[in-house]
């Protein structure tokens, strides 16, 4: 972040997360019942669906569903009286499952490929 074009890459590129964390808690809160595989890849709602307790899972499982357990991996407590997650936890909540993410295609590489 030395020079003023590298600086204004880091921005741009900040802006783009902050814009996708915002909107995804926007989203979950006025349509709550959307498509998840608008937002979601396919790994990670199966990360998501494995990451969730058994007390909290859902017989079907909406947009909301998933944000909520975005929002546990970066702290929310999801108890009844809790508002719904804001964009702290969700910032935080998606960069532990990118970490995830990580793990789990690591986990798949085969063992003469990694290190």
């Amino acid at each position: 972040l030395a020079t003023a074009d590298r600086l204004a890459n880091c921005i741009a590129l900040c802006c783009v997360v902050a814009w996708r964390v915002t909107w995804l808690t926007m989203l979950s809160r006025e349509t709550p019942a959307s498509d998840p595989a608008a937002v979601f890849t396919d790994e990670e709602r199966h990360l998501l669906e494995c990451a969730t307790p058994d007390r909290k899972r859902q017989a079907s499982y909406d947009l909301a569903f998933y944000v909520r357990a975005v929002a546990r991996l970066g702290g929310y407590l999801d108890r009844t009286s809790d508002p719904p997650p804001g964009t702290t936890v969700i910032w935080r909540g998606l960069s532990r499952l990118a970490n995830l993410l990580e793990g789990a295609r690591m986990a798949k590489l085969q063992p003469e490929t990694c290190g």
